[in-house]
C-alpha cells in the first residue's frame, strides 16, 4: 500500500511539473522559439522570472555574429547566418554575456536584418551584439534603459575590402589589436522604421562603397513563415535574401512539448530589472495600427531628419580624421620611414652633442659673443651721435660753473687786498685757472 501511495505521489509530482512549465512557456510567449531553438541550446529561467536561452557552444571563444556575411539589402544590412539557429537568434532579441553563463539571448518579438552596433573609421569597420538594455522605439530609433558599453573583446573588427566577402570570418582582427582599433574607430546606430519595417542603416554603404573600392550590390529580400523553406535551395535567386519573418501569433503558440525549463538559483550579471524587451512591443504595434494612414508622413520626416544628421557626422568625422589619413597611408605604404626619420634625428643629437664636449671654449666665444651682440642691440635703441652730444653739454656746462666761481672769487680777492699786491694774486689766479682748465679737458678726455 505504501509503495502505492508513493508512486502516486511520484505521478502527481511530474504532472504538476510539467504544467508548470508548459505554464512558464505560455506565460512567457514564446513558444515557437522554445521549440526551435531547443535541440540547439538550453533554455534558462534567471532570477525574477527571465527565461533566457543558452546555446550549446561548440568552440571556445565563441562569440556572436561571427559565422556569416554581411549582405546589402532594402532593409539595410542584413546578417546572413551560416549557424543552424541564427535565422532567429539575429533577427530576433538580444544577446548578453554574463560571468556565470556565458553567451545568452533573451528573445522578443521584433524583427530586424540584424540587431547589432557599428564602429567605423577610415580603414577597419566593427560590430557587436546589442544588449538587452537596447530597446528599438518607432520614434527614436535606438535608447538604452541602462547605462551599458559593450567592452571591445566583443567586437568583430576587419578592414573594408573584406567586410562583404563570403568567408569575413577568416579576416577579424586579432585580440591583441582590438583595444586599439576600439580606441580610435567612431560609434553608431542607425535604425529606423519605414513603411512597416525595422531597417539597419549602420554605416553609410556608400562611406562602405568608397573604401572598399567595390560596387556593393543592393539584395532584395523574401519573407518566409516557415524554417522549412530556408533550407529548400531549388530555385534560390543569387540577388534575393530568404529570411525567415514570423508574426506575433505564430512565436506566442503555446502547442509545444517535451520543453524543459531550468530554474537556476545563480545571481546573475545581468540587470533583469531594466530590461523591457517583450514588454513595449504591444504599445508600439498600437502606435502603428492608429497611424497607418498619417504614418508615411511622419516617417518620411523622420528619415530626412536621421539621414541629414547622418550626413553631418560623416562630414565632421571625415574632417578631423583627414590628418589621421594621411599618416595612416604613409605608415602603410612605408613602414619603416617613421623609423629611420626617428634614427637620423637621434644621430644628429648626438654629434651636436659630441660637437659641444669637444669644444667647450668655442661654446663660450659664442656665448659671450650672443651676449655682446644683444647688448649692442640694446644699445642701438639710442644712436652714439645723441650719446655724444649730451656728454659735450654737461662737460660744458660743468666748466662754466667753475670758471664763474673762480672768476668771482678772484674778483672778491681782489678788492679785499691792496693795489700793490693785486699783480702777483692775478698772476696766481691765472695759474689756478689754466689747471683747472688741463684738469677738465683729461676728465672729458676720460669720459670720451
Amino acid at each position: 500500500m505504501k509503495k502505492i501511495i508513493i508512486a502516486v505521489i511520484f505521478v502527481v509530482a511530474g504532472i504538476c511539473f510539467h504544467s508548470e512549465v508548459m505554464g512558464q512557456v505560455h506565460n512567457g510567449g514564446f513558444g515557437f522559439f522554445y521549440s526551435e531553438l531547443s535541440p540547439h541550446g538550453t533554455w534558462i529561467e534567471l532570477q525574477g522570472g527571465l527565461v533566457v536561452w543558452r546555446p550549446t557552444i561548440i568552440h571556445r571563444g565563441w562569440v556572436p555574429y561571427n559565422q556569416g556575411r554581411w549582405i546589402w539589402t532594402e532593409d539595410g544590412w542584413y546578417w546572413d547566418s551560416y549557424e543552424p539557429f541564427g535565422y532567429i537568434v539575429y533577427h530576433y532579441g538580444r544577446w548578453y554575456y554574463d560571468d556565470y553563463y556565458g553567451w545568452i539571448w533573451v528573445p522578443d518579438y521584433d524583427w530586424a536584418p540584424a540587431w547589432v552596433e557599428w564602429r567605423y573609421d577610415d580603414y577597419y569597420i566593427g560590430w557587436a551584439p546589442l544588449p538587452p538594455y537596447a530597446i528599438f522605439s518607432i520614434n527614436v530609433g535606438i535608447h538604452f534603459t541602462y547605462d551599458y558599453y559593450t567592452p571591445y573583446n566583443h567586437w568583430h573588427f576587419v578592414k573594408y575590402n573584406r567586410f562583404c566577402d563570403p568567408y569575413v570570418y577568416n579576416y577579424y582582427v586579432g585580440p591583441k589589436y582590438k583595444h586599439r582599433i576600439f580606441s580610435k574607430t567612431k560609434y553608431r546606430t542607425n535604425y529606423s522604421y519605414y513603411d512597416g519595417r525595422i531597417v539597419n542603416r549602420g554605416v553609410d554603404i556608400e562611406f562602405v562603397r568608397e573604401r572598399t573600392g567595390q560596387n556593393i550590390r543592393q539584395h532584395n529580400i523574401q519573407r518566409v513563415s516557415d524554417p522549412k523553406e530556408l533550407r529548400n535551395k531549388n530555385g534560390r535567386d543569387k540577388e534575393v535574401v530568404r529570411t525567415f519573418v514570423a508574426s506575433r501569433d505564430q512565436i506566442q503558440r503555446n502547442d509545444v512539448k517535451n520543453i524543459e525549463i531550468k530554474k537556476s538559483d545563480r545571481k546573475t550579471s545581468l540587470e533583469t530589472s531594466r530590461i523591457e524587451i517583450g514588454r513595449n512591443v504591444e504599445r508600439n504595434e498600437i502606435k502603428v495600427r492608429n497611424n497607418e494612414n498619417t504614418a508615411p508622413l511622419k516617417e518620411n520626416r523622420v528619415i530626412q531628419k536621421n539621414e541629414k544628421q547622418r550626413v553631418i557626422e560623416q562630414k565632421d568625422f571625415n574632417r578631423s580624421n583627414d590628418n589621421n589619413r594621411q599618416i595612416e597611408k604613409n605608415r602603410i605604404e612605408n613602414p619603416k620611414k617613421e623609423e629611420r626619420v626617428i634614427e637620423k634625428n637621434r644621430v644628429e643629437r648626438n654629434n651636436e652633442i659630441k660637437i659641444e664636449k669637444k669644444n667647450p671654449v668655442q661654446r663660450n666665444e659664442n656665448n659671450n659673443s650672443n651676449r655682446q651682440e644683444n647688448f649692442q642691440l640694446k644699445k642701438r635703441e639710442v644712436p652714439k651721435q645723441e650719446i655724444r652730444k649730451d656728454i659735450k653739454q654737461e662737460n660744458r656746462k660743468e666748466i662754466s660753473k667753475i670758471e664763474r666761481n673762480n672768476q668771482n672769487q678772484n674778483e672778491q680777492e681782489i678788492k679785499r687786498m691792496p693795489k700793490q699786491e693785486s699783480p702777483r694774486i692775478e698772476r696766481q689766479n691765472n695759474d689756478r685757472n689754466e689747471t683747472n682748465k688741463n684738469s677738465n679737458r683729461n676728465s672729458t678726455d676720460r669720459k670720451r
